[in-house]
Formats: C-alpha cells, structure tokens, sequence
C-alpha cells in the first residue's frame, strides 16, 4: 500500500482490499435503504448488510491466509483460534445501529493480532471515503477516495487534554464520573460522541484529545475484541496510547473476547498520562480503587 513499509505489507494490503470492497457492499445497501435489521440474543442488532460484510471480508482473509485464525462479531467462534499465534478479527459494520438509523457514523474494523496484539489495523467509513489504516511500524495513514495517503503523527494539544466518551461503552451511567474526572483536569465536560472507538476518532480536525469507555455491567455495550482492536494500532503508530484504566496493554484473541477493565485512549502518550492520572484519582476517591 502507498505511503506505508513493514513485514506485513501484503497482510495490509489484503485487509484495506477486504474493507473497500465490503465498504462498497455496504454503501449499496445504505443509499437503497435495502438492509433489513434484526435482533440478536444479546439485544444488540444485526442487518443484512452486515451479514454481506462478513462473508466479503471472510473470503478476502481465507482465501490470502488460510492459516489464519478468524473471530468476527456476526461469525461463529472457532476455540481452536485460541491455539493459533495469528488471528483476524473483524467488526464487518461498527456502528449497526447507526447504519439502521441512517447517521453515516458506521465503520468497517479488520485487524490482524500477532501473539496477543494488533500488528495490523484498518478503518474504513463507506460514507465519507475515509480508509485509516495502520501496521507494526509501517506508521498509521488516512486516505480519501483517490488522494494521495497522508501519514497520522499525532499533535500535541495546547492547553488542557479535551477528555470524551462514546455514547455505547456505558457513557449514561458514568457521566457524573467523566464530569469528575474533566473537573480534576480543569476541563469542560463534553457531550457523548456517536462515533464509539473507531480508527478515525482521533482525525483532524481533532475535537477531542482522549476517549474515555467505561462500559455499563449487564448490557451489550460493553466493548469487544473486534470493537477497539483495529484502532488500537493506528492510535500507537500515530504516536498514542490505549490501556485499560489501569494503564494495562490490552491482550486479544482471549477465550472471552471482552476488553474488560474500561479504556483509555489518548492521541498522544502525554495526554494519556494525565487523563489517566485523573481517573485513578477519581476511581480512589470514589473508593473503587486502592
């Protein structure tokens, strides 16, 4: 791929082709209006479009690496992937029920872990165009359309670190927390995004410097593996951090594919050191940490 040099090039390349052809898939059957929605038994939804994603990128990773483990949200789980040092993990459509309520604010996430992280990350937007994608140094990029790829090297901000939440991950059961912690910051609380953890949250113009996700017990909010992991390496190639709020490195291709223990992601490593700091203060005071 143009504007990017790493031992997963071809991985990469087969990955950014998965998502522009299930993007194109999935841009049809949004401007036809013509995916019908259902409910699965966790109470969250399904579309049609997002089966058709799924079998896309599945043919596209199994025929170039048959090797290869595959977790995706809408598939069936294999345990034997737990066994293999390589696995794909894929959200065929982030973003499903912004798809059904016709927002635009839907993302197609494939990511390849290698030994428990992301070696490999793409993000792509089917309504904008916007393709971020990122591998183990290779370096994060953005792509619109037929532009020319423009690398992702995160700036610091001036002043105070500009603190947000995504509206799924818990976000209305915490808000007095994120309220709290913006306080400890000396910052104004900002309202929900819609945007959940996508690889794009941090593009310009950058309107926020850290995600904050605490996810609500008991609900279907909580973020998986194939929620955050695509993300995870464009944030710390384009010179980020992502931790738990324990400052813990997530793991994935777990048996319960769950990033349990909330999230903190940061544009820069700077950023994440305070907003971190201040949600440990704020977890202490509240009792919830030692």
């Amino acid at each position: 791929m143009e504007g990017s040099s790493s031992p997963f090039q071809k991985e990469l390349e087969v990955a950014i082709a998965a998502a522009l052809a299930a993007g194109s898939v999935v841009r049809d059957l949004y401007d036809r209006a013509a995916a019908a929605s259902y409910e699965k038994g966790d109470g969250s939804p399904v579309t049609d479009a997002d089966l058709a994603s799924d079998k896309v990128i599945r043919t596209f990773l199994t025929s170039a690496f048959p090797h290869d483990a595959l977790l995706t949200e809408e598939g069936q789980d294999d345990p034997a992937r737990l066994t293999n040092a390589r696995c794909w993990i894929v959200d065929p459509i982030d973003g499903t029920e912004q798809f059904i309520l016709r927002t635009g604010e839907f993302d197609i996430l494939i990511a390849l872990v290698e030994d428990g992280y992301p070696v490999v990350g793409v993000g792509y937007q089917p309504t904008t165009g916007a393709l971020v994608y990122a591998s183990k140094g290779g370096g994060a990029w953005v792509k619109y359309g037929n532009e020319a790829p423009e690398r992702l090297q995160n700036a610091e901000h001036a002043g105070i670190p500009r603190v947000a939440t995504s509206k799924w991950f818990g976000a209305p059961g915490n808000l007095d927390v994120l309220a709290a912690v913006a306080a400890r910051l000396g910052a104004e609380p900002q309202p929900p995004t819609t945007t959940g953890f996508a690889p794009r949250i941090f593009l310009a113009p950058r309107l926020y410097d850290a995600m904050v996700g605490i996810r609500a017990e008991g609900t279907h909010d909580m973020a998986h593996e194939w929620d955050f992991c695509a993300a995870d390496i464009v944030i710390a190639e384009s010179g980020g951090k992502a931790t738990d709020l324990f400052g813990n490195r997530y793991r994935y291709n777990k048996a319960r594919a769950v990033n349990e223990g909330g999230l903190v992601a940061a544009a820069t490593e700077a950023a994440h050191a305070q907003v971190l700091a201040a949600l440990q203060e704020e977890g202490r005071a509240r009792g919830l940490l030692p």
